[in-house]
């Protein structure tokens, strides 16, 4: 049997499945006849220990930032709104540790689309998640490169 998580993997554990549960059973409407997230989580727990539980809710975490990865920036912020209202971390702070998107923009250093614009709005207007200064204003940066480019000039 493994041996126990690390603290912060344990919080990142917590984090990850109080997010998965709220989305599947708050945000989602459950499929009926389908199993609740925490007995599927308690079944992988039980066979394959923690730390295969938290690799399972890291992809199933990416499987949502995906599916809401073309959402609008209101709806995102709805969102980040109920999930903090409910202590959970926001979907803008995850989309930030957790979405390829998001890196692969900022290792690029430009965004090439509206979609793109959207998703490190949401991060940069997300006052309650973990990016420090430096981090805020570079993606500042990128949103007003973007805006200059796509606003007409008269």
């Amino acid at each position: 049997m493994p041996g126990p998580l690390s603290a912060a993997r344990e919080r990142e554990f917590q984090e990850l499945y109080a997010f998965v549960d709220f989305y599947s059973t708050q945000v989602t409407k459950p499929v009926a006849n389908s199993p609740k997230m925490a007995d599927v989580y308690i079944d992988i727990i039980e066979k394959y220990g923690r730390s295969k539980a938290l690799e399972g809710l890291r992809m199933a975490t990416n499987d949502i930032l995906e599916e809401l990865g073309r959402i609008p920036s209101e709806q995102v912020e709805s969102l980040d709104e109920a999930f903090r209202g409910v202590g959970l971390v926001s979907l803008s702070e995850l989309r930030r540790r957790y979405s390829s998107s998001f890196k692969r923009i900022v290792k690029r250093g430009h965004i090439k689309d509206d979609t793109e614009y959207y998703l490190l709005n949401g991060v940069v207007v997300d006052q309650s998640n973990d990016i420090d200064a430096t981090e805020r204003a570079l993606l500042q940066r990128l949103l007003d490169t973007y805006e200059q480019a796509v606003t007409p000039k008269s």
